[in-house]
C-alpha cells in the first residue's frame, strides 16, 4: 500500500496541469509573511559601541501582478507594507532602547518559473524599485534621552525562491516563498543633533529575510 501511494503521488506531481502556465496569462498574488533583520540599524547608543536593532521581528503584507511574456518568464509589479519591531530592551527603569520601522515597497518585479507544465512549480522572483522606510527611535541611556521619527527613501531590491501548488483546475494556487530584501537608510537623518554617545554611520545598508504564504489566481 505504501508503494502504491508513493507511486500515485509521484505520478500526480509529474502530470501536466490542466491550468498550466501559458504565455499571455495574468497572475495576481496576495501574500503575508514574517521577517527579521540580517543587520542592525547602524545607530550607536552607548560608549561601548552598542547598536540599535531595527527589525528583530516583523510582519509584511503585499500583492503582486505578473504578465507572462513566455511560459517561463513573467513581468509585473510588487507592493508591500511591513511593520518591524527592533525590540524593547530595558536594563533598568531609566535605561531603554526601542526602535520600530515601517516599510513601504513599490517594485518592478519579475519571476522565472522552472517547470511551468507542472501542478507543483518552483519559481524565482526578483525585483527592484523604491523603499520608503520610517524609523521611530527612542533611547534612554543612563539619563541621556533621545527620540525622533524620520523617513528616508532609497533603492530597494529583492530576490527569492518559491514553491506553488495548483488547487483545482481554475487557476488558483497557493505556496510558500522566501526572499532576501535590501534597502538603504541614512542614519544621520534620525540622529542629527542627538547627544553623545548617540550617533549614526551614514547611509546604512539594511538587509532582511522574509518567509511568506501566498495565494494566487491566474486568468
Amino acid at each position: 500500500m505504501k508503494k502504491l501511494l508513493f507511486f500515485l503521488t509521484v505520478l500526480f506531481l509529474s502530470l501536466p496541469a490542466f491550468a498550466q502556465l501559458e504565455k499571455g496569462q495574468h497572475i495576481l498574488d496576495i501574500k503575508g509573511d514574517l521577517g527579521f533583520q540580517l543587520v542592525n540599524s547602524g545607530i550607536t547608543y552607548s560608549n561601548y559601541g552598542g547598536r540599535v536593532d531595527w527589525g528583530t521581528l516583523g510582519v509584511e503584507i503585499g500583492a503582486s501582478y505578473y504578465y507572462l511574456v513566455s511560459r517561463h518568464f513573467g513581468l509585473g509589479a510588487d507592493i508591500s507594507y511591513g511593520d518591524f519591531d527592533g525590540g524593547d530592551f530595558t536594563w533598568s527603569a531609566t535605561n531603554k532602547v526601542d526602535d520600530t520601522t515601517h516599510l513601504f515597497n513599490a517594485m518592478l518585479a519579475s519571476r522565472f518559473t522552472v517547470n511551468p507544465d507542472k501542478r507543483f512549480r518552483l519559481y524565482i522572483p526578483f525585483g527592484l524599485g523604491l523603499t520608503l522606510a520610517r524609523q521611530n527611535l527612542y533611547i534612554n541611556y543612563y539619563g541621556t534621552e533621545y527620540s525622533k521619527k524620520k523617513t528616508d527613501t532609497s533603492l530597494g531590491l529583492f530576490i527569492g525562491a518559491g514553491l506553488e501548488f495548483d488547487v483545482g483546475h481554475n487557476g488558483w494556487s497557493w505556496g510558500l516563498e522566501t526572499r532576501y530584501n535590501t534597502f538603504w537608510y541614512d542614519t544621520e537623518k534620525i540622529v542629527k543633533d542627538a547627544p553623545s554617545p548617540i550617533c549614526g554611520d551614514g547611509n546604512r545598508r539594511y538587509e532582511y529575510m522574509t518567509f511568506r504564504l501566498h495565494i494566487s489566481k491566474r486568468f
